[in-house]
């Protein structure tokens, strides 16, 4: 009877082990590798510093780029003068993300200072499923330290009660006139050639798209765009995203305007300079505002998917105009 419990016993907990669930397998995650370099180690106080990232990423790894704007950066105490962004290839199964970040601050009285960590926002599409990804994900870009030099003296200075008398000696005076009057002639050699070599030197222009270029351009971006079809807010997000960027990769092709890093407002004014008409000015100014509101807005999601026919109809309009 012992022998025939202890087998009944075995068999009961070799049946459970057989009746537990398989556990699912998380999708793979994306391998991100985030790297930062600054173009100097220390800086004085109000000087510029710039300030890189670079992220090497999979293929199937697409980055969120709307939200990396000079405004939107938290990274206090450093004040964020401009940002540039270019995206290349890496190597075979690579691709590169690198963002360029010019900084200031005005702090002091301290001996270094932290440029704060934030995050990356990307989407990875799901190998073996069409046009579908995953949900935004974010990757951290770590804190970096950077060194403050003051002009202050850091001792603590004591007032002087006298002022010893010194003899003047006038050999001094004349050496010192003659190294002044060599550096103000050296000084205006330079400056006339510099001068003489602006006016007389040909400014390099740069090459527009051709017309058969530019049309393969669009229709692949349009495709593109017109692909995303679902109504979830990822999806919403994703649409206007892919919009504002294509709108703005346009514009700095067509019209040689960087307005990767510009607001709705200042890419109007820069469209100005460029002698745009008014109507189209407004139409590109009001797309850029509604993907913006759809991407950062608390009531954008609802008001983009009703917009979102209208967005790629004057989307159209504008890159098909001659």
């Amino acid at each position: 009877m012992k022998r025939f419990g202890a087998l009944h016993l075995l068999i009961l907990f070799l049946a459970t082990l057989g009746a537990a669930p398989l556990a699912k397998k998380s999708p793979q995650e994306a391998k991100i590798s985030i790297t930062t370099r600054l173009d100097k180690t220390a800086l004085w106080v109000g000087d510029t510093l710039t300030y890189t990232i670079q992220a090497i990423h999979d293929r199937d790894v697409e980055f969120v780029l709307d939200n990396l704007k000079k405004e939107n950066l938290p990274l206090a105490p450093f004040v964020v003068r401009a940002v540039t962004i270019q995206r290349g290839e890496w190597e075979r199964k690579k691709k590169l993300l690198e963002v360029t970040l010019l900084l200031s601050s005005y702090e002091s009285g301290k001996g270094e200072l932290t440029i704060p960590s934030f995050n990356l926002y990307y989407f990875k599409r799901l190998s073996g499923i069409e046009k579908k990804e995953t949900e935004a994900q974010a990757v951290q870009v770590p804190a970096t330290k950077v060194g403050l030099r003051s002009t202050l003296h850091g001792g603590l200075l004591k007032p002087r009660d006298f002022k010893p008398i010194q003899t003047m000696d006038l050999s001094r005076g004349f050496v010192a006139l003659l190294f002044g009057l060599t550096g103000m002639i050296f000084l205006a050699v330079r400056s006339a050639r510099w001068t003489w070599n602006t006016l007389h030197s040909e400014r390099p222009t740069r090459r527009r798209l051709s017309r058969r270029t530019r049309a393969k351009f669009v229709q692949e971006n349009l495709g593109r765009i017109r692909a995303i079809k679902g109504d979830s807010p990822q999806d919403q997000i994703r649409f206007y995203s892919e919009v504002s960027q294509f709108l703005r990769q346009y514009l700095s092709l067509w019209l040689e305007i960087e307005a990767a890093s510009l607001t709705p407002e200042e890419t109007e004014m820069a469209l100005e300079k460029a002698n745009v008409n008014g109507s189209l000015r407004h139409q590109i100014k009001g797309i850029l505002e509604q993907c913006d509101t759809v991407c950062y807005g608390n009531d954008g999601l609802q008001e983009g998917q009703a917009l979102r026919d209208e967005t790629l109809d004057g989307l159209e309009r504008i890159v098909k105009l001659p």
